[in-house]
Parts: C-alpha cells; structure tokens; sequence
C-alpha cells in the first residue's frame, strides 16, 4: 500500500486527459476528486489505511448529522449516536476482508462493480453520470500500478 504513488498517479492520468480532452472547470475538479478518491479506494482494506479511516469518519458525521436533524428528544439522539459510534468503529476494527488474495479489493471485478453501484448512487443524487469514468479509471489505475510494482 503506496498511497503516495497512487495519487501521483492519480494526477497524471488526471493531466493526461485534460490535455486530451479539455473539460470545463467545475467537471474536472469533480473529476479529479473522484479519481483521486476512487483510486485510493482499493486500500479500504488494509487496516492502517488513510481512505479506511476517511470514510469511516465520513460515515459517522453523515448518521450523526442524520440523527441530529431528526425530532427525536435529546437523550434518545445521544443514545442513538453514541450506538452508532460504538458500530462503525466495530465496522472499522472488524471489516472482513484481506489486504490481498481471494478476500481483497485488489481484484479486477470490483472497478466495474463500484462504478456500477455509484452510477445508481449518481443517478439519484442527479450528478453526471460521466463522472463514472473516472471511478473506473482510478480504481484500475490503482490495480494496475500495483502489478506493475509487482515487477
């Protein structure tokens, strides 16, 4: 796991295609974004990850905020957050999969299944649906750099 080397990657590919294809402002930022998160995103398994821990936090602020807005009396929102604290980093401690191997993000299928999942994900949230690409690119630019390591 060289998190460094995937998000120079990361920006390469990112140059590449700008040059390529120049996009408007606000698309490539949102591009760049997703590429960078989307290529860091196969080392959600491995324990001492950064997007590991990002996204775990970024899920308890999201369900924190969630029970916040709800009309819920005040001890039943502490309770509710506190439970929903001790689950994601039981969640975080305990995920099951493996850094490598059969039981790992590290294998070909999961570019296409994650990019399919966040279609239906952009679709309801009504972003464009062309920023899927960059799901894809990331991820396998991830997968591909780590073969290429390999060597």
């Amino acid at each position: 796991m060289d998190w460094k080397l995937h998000l120079i990657l990361s920006f390469i590919l990112y140059f590449a295609i700008i040059l390529i294809s120049p996009l408007s402002l606000a698309y490539s930022v949102q591009a760049l974004i997703i590429l960078i998160f989307s290529s860091l995103l196969p080392d959600l398994d491995h324990p001492k990850s950064l997007i590991r821990i990002a996204i775990f936090a970024v899920v308890f602020y999201l369900l924190m905020v969630f029970v916040i807005i709800q009309d819920l009396a005040l001890e039943v929102k502490i309770l509710t957050i506190v439970i929903l604290l001790i689950l994601t980093y039981y969640s975080y401690k305990h995920l099951p999969l493996k850094h490598r191997g059969k039981h790992s993000l590290h294998l070909w299928r999961y570019p296409f299944l994650f990019t399919a999942v966040f279609s239906v994900l952009f679709a309801i949230a009504n972003i464009n649906i062309s920023l899927i690409l960059f799901i894809l690119i990331g991820y396998g630019s991830h997968l591909f750099a780590d073969r290429i390591k390999k060597f």
